[in-house]
Order: structure tokens, then sequence, then C-alpha cells
């Protein structure tokens, strides 16, 4: 799968699992503090973050790669466990389409009125996943070509395999 898209970051790309989302934000408060508002949401397995440097638009693609395969030209940005629910989707959100649909809506997708166009990665495979996040960064525009890279698991992954927490530099 393949999508390219358009973001104004706000500085964070997320990728959010939709059913996650609604299930976390009906018993819990929106914590607007970054990173430790999204720690817990990491930790569950509900959202996987990158820091771009970047907090204008940012253009680029995004490719979905199961199992484990080098990557030798890109970089790593994160790598974290996922949970992805059956009928779920896999939502690419900025830091404020995020802090929007969780404080006001309270994670509920269906009730979110898109700013931009909705970018959701569909028809994944359900269950545990180790999830890394890998990119090449390009000047243009800030241009991002980003692989989310999915190793599925019959057990719960530990909530962190990586996480450098260093923006995105474009070359």
């Amino acid at each position: 799968m393949q999508l390219k898209f358009e973001k104004d970051t706000a500085g964070v790309l997320l990728f959010c699992s939709k059913i996650g989302l609604k299930n976390y934000f009906a018993n819990q408060a929106f914590d607007y503090n970054f990173p430790e508002g999204i720690l817990p949401l990491i930790e569950a397995g509900i959202v996987a973050a990158v820091v771009t440097e970047s907090g204008e638009d940012v253009t680029g693609e995004i490719r979905i790669v199961e199992g484990i395969n080098d990557k030798p030209d890109y970089k790593i940005a994160t790598g974290t466990k996922f949970r992805i629910e059956e009928n779920d989707e896999i939502l690419v959100l900025s830091h404020s389409e995020f802090t929007s649909l969780c404080a006001d809506k309270k994670g509920d997708v269906d009730n979110f009125d898109f700013w931009d166009e909705k970018i959701a990665l569909t028809g994944l495979k359900t269950g545990w996943a180790f999830a890394f996040i890998h990119y090449q960064s390009f000047d243009e525009s800030p241009y991002l070509d980003i692989i989310l890279q999915l190793a599925y698991s019959d057990i719960e992954p530990p909530a962190f395999i990586l996480s450098e927490h260093q923006p995105i530099n474009y070359v």
C-alpha cells in the first residue's frame, strides 16, 4: 500500500489506531503535555509519533511493508508496538488534528471533521505488531518518504523498541 500525503504537521506526525483512540478516550481525559500526554497511548500500542523538523506543510508518501527487512537508505525515526484491531484504520494525523480529535471528540473519528483530506491506512492484518517508521527526507517542500514497517507477533511486544525522539532533519 502506498499513499501520498500533505499535512501541516504542527511539528509532529502521528500514526493512530482509530479503534484504539475511541476506546482509550471513552474513559480518559486528554493530556495536552507533549510528549508526556501521548506516552500512555504509545505504551498501549495505540499511537506511534514522529517529531518533524517542520511545523509547516510536509508532503510525501507512506508505504506499508510487512516483515523484517533492512532499509539501508533510510533512517529510523521510531519503533514501538502497535495494536491493530479488526476493521481498524491507522490514521495519519498532525499534532493539532490529534489534539482536537482527542480533546474535543474523545477520540471518535467518525464525529471529527478533518481539516485536510483524511489519510487512513486500511486493510491491515489484525493483531500485535512491532512498528518501525523509516524515513528519507528531502529539502523540497519539505518532503518525507516514509516506510511503516509492521512485523506481526503472537504476543504483545515491549512498549518501546527504539525511541530516539529526535526531529527529522531535512537534508
